[in-house]
């Protein structure tokens, strides 16, 4: 009788385990890969390993494990076995019944697009350009620093910049650009840009002596980018052609109002009619210019007649005058 339920006893086991091993099969086997790349926010374990064996279920659920955050786009992390194992540990599965193999060391990325500061410029300059005062003058966007190359996630891409106060000017102009991807902030960068505008000026072809009259030939209209207003500059040659250089001035360098003065019509020792003029009588005599000077002002002559010296006022280049 003792035998006999010996028996039984052994039959039932031997039923039991071959029950198990139908129901577990062949260990679940995870091969770990090298390298892997993640789309969400998460690492799971069907993404860096594959996952073969039976049941499909329990299969279904090791691929669906969470092995930690996503590294940032564009960043690399690395991921142990061994965290692996303990990652498992937590989600409740016994390791022992697995079979880790491949890599010890898996490096993760996540799926990213790259930004250059090509693709992100035309923005910087349209919103720049909406902020710039009009003017007549052509206008430039220059330099803009500030802006790098950046990986985000993948999905659309959306730039919004802002620019402080309420017009761009001349000179540094900051911004901040904003960068979205599927309408969430993912990165914001800021920057200054330079704004300069093309102005049309009057500048001298060689350089020019002190006192020399500028001629038509001395000067010429040149185009320059400037970053600050130019208030002292000359814009018209005729300002300029026929008045003398008050210094020294070097050629290839715009001429400032301050840089000439009026030609004087009388030179120093010309000869000049001195008109000696009131409301009964007007008496005219020759005399020689002591000094320089242009209509209006008041310079010194020799009466050659008597060879004394008064001061007259300059009519013209051949004629002075004496107010009685």
């Amino acid at each position: 009788m003792a035998q006999t339920r010996w028996l039984r006893a052994t039959l039932s086991g031997a039923v039991l385990l071959a029950a198990v091993g139908l129901a577990w099969g062949a260990p679940v086997v995870l091969t770990v890969v090298p390298e892997a790349q993640v789309h969400g926010p998460h690492i799971t374990l069907g993404e860096v390993a594959e996952v073969q064996g039976e049941p499909a279920d329990t299969v279904a659920r090791l691929r669906q494990v969470v092995l930690g955050q996503a590294p940032p786009a564009g960043v690399v992390r690395q991921l142990s076995r061994s965290s692996i194992v303990t990652s498992l540990r937590h989600g409740g599965f016994a390791v022992r019944e697995l079979e880790l193999k491949g890599a010890t060391r898996v490096r993760v990325t996540r799926a990213a697009q790259r930004l250059d500061p090509r693709q992100m410029e035309p923005a910087v300059r349209q919103a720049l350009s909406e902020r710039l005062p009009q003017t007549a003058a052509r206008t430039m966007i220059r330099d803009i620093r500030g802006l790098h190359t950046v990986f985000v996630a993948q999905g659309p891409v959306r730039y919004e910049v802002t620019v402080p106060g309420q017009r761009a000017v001349l000179g540094p102009a900051s911004f901040a650009l904003t960068i979205s991807v599927a309408d969430r902030v993912v990165k914001r960068l800021h920057g200054l840009a330079s704004i300069a505008i093309v102005q049309e000026v009057v500048s001298l072809t060689r350089p020019v002596a002190q006192d020399e009259v500028i001629t038509a030939d001395a000067v010429t209209l040149t185009e320059v980018e400037v970053t600050q207003p130019l208030r002292q500059v000359v814009t018209q040659l005729e300002e300029v052609i026929g008045k003398r250089a008050r210094r020294a001035l070097a050629g290839h360098t715009p001429l400032s109002p301050r840089d000439v003065v009026t030609a004087p019509v009388v030179q120093k020792g010309d000869v000049v009619n001195i008109v000696l003029e009131s409301p009964l009588i007007k008496v005219t005599t020759v005399g020689e210019a002591l000094e320089a000077g242009q209509p209006g002002e008041t310079i010194r002559v020799k009466n050659t007649a008597s060879n004394r010296e008064v001061r007259a006022q300059v009519i013209d280049k051949h004629t002075v005058r004496i107010q009685l």
